[in-house]
Parts: structure tokens; C-alpha cells; sequence
């Protein structure tokens, strides 16, 4: 049963999972001398999972190393510790043998987990985009981005981005080739220099420039992926609706737990999503009040300041209903109109709950 729960948990297309483990066989299949993700042999055998930090004092956000049992069959369950765990390196260490991770190389893949451990989900787009902006050259195999949606997502953003490039940088205005380099600079926020003008207009704290930066862009991303996953979102939450326990599927004391669990995963499903809605409503009003009614800034000047908590908010909440949905369109496509067997939408029902439960440190092993 452990291998039947971690694989729809662990497998590729979540966006809250990058699964190095299966990742890298399928590259190394095509090409064995390949580039990998991590420099360290080893540890392109992990796992990275967003989840929450149940032992934090504020409950945030964090990356879990899924360290498997057997790297062959990764499924049959494992060990997890979060990036941010002071005893993280020395855990990896413990695992496959200070032989296996030479210092160097365990310093870089350190970094990249670090650099992975800052985004509030694992979406391909979100991680091709930051080792971009980071100068750090990846195998882009391992972020299966096709050209064509890169651009679709390159687009929707760029636009947004535009009346800000024109309101701060008036000059802009009279050259499309200025404002399209203004633009750029905004995408890769990282000349303070060239956009202390926006930095100024938008009153964003010292220090914080990059971070806000980022998490702008992050917001607007998170937009684009609201409008793909809507239509699925509204498909499984439709199916919860009719979820039936068979008679004799449960004895009462049984059925009234499953009954109760049902509910809890109703909600917790539609929290998430109303999180993810009032977030995006929210910067769009601002947004639409500042740039096209022309009513007023200082909405959208406290949504940007505030706009690394806003994309906190969209990255769990998106990551755990596209987890969701990822799950459910995995297991129940094979069936006529989605309509599960009861076993299968027991089996459902329990990744559903760990999915929208926040989880100690090792529960994937048990």
C-alpha cells in the first residue's frame, strides 16, 4: 500500500514535486552523458517536495528532501528532512557516505536547494526562471516547459508589466525599444540601478527591492496558472460532491471517520482555491484601479510592498489543489466519466488527506 499512496504523491507533473529520482534515469536513458540536476551523483536520487513545516513557529512554507529507501524503487517509502534544517547537509552526508558528496560539489547542490527553498512551489516555469536569473546553468530537460506555453506565460506577464514600465518611466513612452528594455529589466529584477525609478515610485523597502521583485512576478505566473487549472479545479470539486460510501464498505464507526474526513478535505480543497481567489482579486482591483480607471495608487503600492506574502499564499495554495487535481486526473481518467471504484476513491480520499494535512518531518516513510 506504501507504493500505491507515494506514487501519485511523488510522481512528475505535481507542482509542488521534482522528482530528480525518475527525472534523471529518463535523461541519463537518452543521453548517459547527460547533465545532471545535482552535481553529486547521489543526490539526483532525492526527491524535493513542498509542504508545509509543521515544526516551525509559523508553520511555513519549506522543501522536503525525500531521501528514498531504495533508490530503485523510491516508491516503497523513505525519509524526509526540510532544506532548512540545520542538520540537512550533515543528514545527506550520513546517508550516502562524505566519500559520495565531495565538499565543493555538496556546496553548489546546497545552494540550489537554497535557491529552490525560496519559491513557494516547484512549477517548471518557476524553476527554469530563477536559475536564469541566477546565472546558473541547468539542464533544461529536467523543466518541462514547451516553447510554446514559455511564451504564452512570457507574454501574459510581459503585459502586465507594461503600464508600470510606462507610469515610472515616462521617456519610455515615446520608444517601443526603450520600454521593451525597461520591461526586460523588470523580468529580471536585478538592476537596482536602472529601476530605482520604480523602486521609488512604489516605495519598496531597502534591502527588499529583488525580493519584491520576484515575488511580483511570481504573483502575475500564478495568475496565468489560476486560469489553466480552473477548469479542472471545478471538475474534481464537482466530483467531491458525489463522493458515496457503498453499505457495505464500512462498518458505522468506520463510515462515520470517512465521512468526517470527506468533509475536512472539502474544505481544506476550497480554502486553498478561496485563498488563491481572494489573493488575485485583490492585486487585480489594485491593479486596475491604478492603470486603467486611473483612481488611485495606494492599493496597489501596499499590495506590491506586501507582495512576498501574496505569492507565498498562491505558490501553497495552487501547489496543494493542482497537487489534488494531478492526483485525481492520474487515477480516475482510466474510468468511464471518472466514476471510481469505491477502492480507488478510498485510496483517494487518503491522499487527499495528506495532502491538506500538514505533515511532520517523516511521514512519508511510515
Amino acid at each position: 500500500m506504501a507504493g500505491e499512496y507515494l506514487k501519485p504523491m511523488l510522481d512528475v507533473g505535481s507542482p509542488r514535486v521534482l522528482n530528480c529520482n525518475v527525472m534523471t534515469k529518463k535523461i541519463l536513458a537518452k543521453d548517459p552523458i547527460a547533465r545532471t540536476f545535482f552535481r553529486c551523483k547521489p543526490l539526483n536520487n532525492i526527491v524535493l517536495i513542498k509542504d508545509t513545516d509543521a515544526d516551525a513557529r509559523n508553520s511555513s512554507i519549506g522543501t522536503k528532501i525525500y531521501l528514498p529507501f531504495n533508490q530503485n524503487d523510491i516508491y516503497e517509502g523513505g525519509r524526509t528532512i526540510f532544506v532548512h534544517d540545520t542538520a540537512a547537509e550533515r543528514g545527506l552526508i550520513d546517508t550516502f557516505g562524505e566519500g559520495a558528496l565531495p565538499k565543493e560539489w555538496l556546496a553548489d547542490d546546497m545552494r540550489v536547494m537554497k535557491i529552490l527553498d525560496r519559491l513557494p512551489s516547484l512549477d517548471p516555469f518557476l524553476l527554469k526562471d530563477v536559475f536564469r536569473n541566477e546565472n546558473i546553468e541547468m539542464n533544461d530537460d529536467y523543466f518541462d516547459v514547451s516553447e510554446e506555453l514559455w511564451n504564452q506565460i512570457e507574454l501574459y506577464i510581459l503585459q502586465n508589466f507594461e503600464p508600470l514600465a510606462k507610469a515610472a518611466f515616462p521617456d519610455a513612452v515615446a520608444s517601443d525599444e526603450m520600454a521593451r528594455k525597461l520591461i526586460e529589466k523588470i523580468w529580471e529584477g536585478r538592476d537596482m540601478d536602472a529601476l530605482k525609478p520604480l523602486v521609488m515610485a512604489f516605495r519598496l523597502p531597502q534591502g527588499k527591492e529583488k525580493e519584491i521583485f520576484a515575488a511580483w512576478k511570481g504573483v502575475i505566473y500564478y495568475g496565468f496558472e489560476r486560469q489553466r487549472a480552473t477548469a479542472l479545479y471545478t471538475e474534481l470539486h464537482g466530483w467531491m460532491q458525489g463522493i458515496k460510501i457503498p453499505p457495505a464498505a464500512a462498518t458505522g464507526q468506520e463510515r462515520d471517520t470517512l465521512k468526517a474526513t470527506i468533509e475536512q478535505i472539502k474544505a481544506g480543497f476550497q480554502n486553498e482555491w478561496q485563498a488563491v481567489e481572494k489573493v488575485l482579486n485583490q492585486y487585480q482591483t489594485a491593479y486596475d484601479k491604478m492603470f486603467i480607471l486611473r483612481s488611485g495608487s495606494t492599493d496597489f503600492v501596499n499590495f506590491l510592498q506586501n507582495s512576498s506574502k501574496a505569492y507565498q499564499t498562491l505558490g501553497n495554495g495552487l501547489g496543494r489543489t493542482g497537487h489534488a487535481t494531478y492526483c485525481w486526473d492520474v487515477m480516475s481518467k482510466r474510468f468511464p466519466n471518472r466514476k471510481m471504484a469505491w477502492e480507488q476513491t478510498r485510496e483517494f480520499i487518503t491522499l487527499m488527506s495528506k495532502i491538506f494535512t500538514v505533515t511532520p518531518k517523516n511521514a512519508f516513510g511510515r
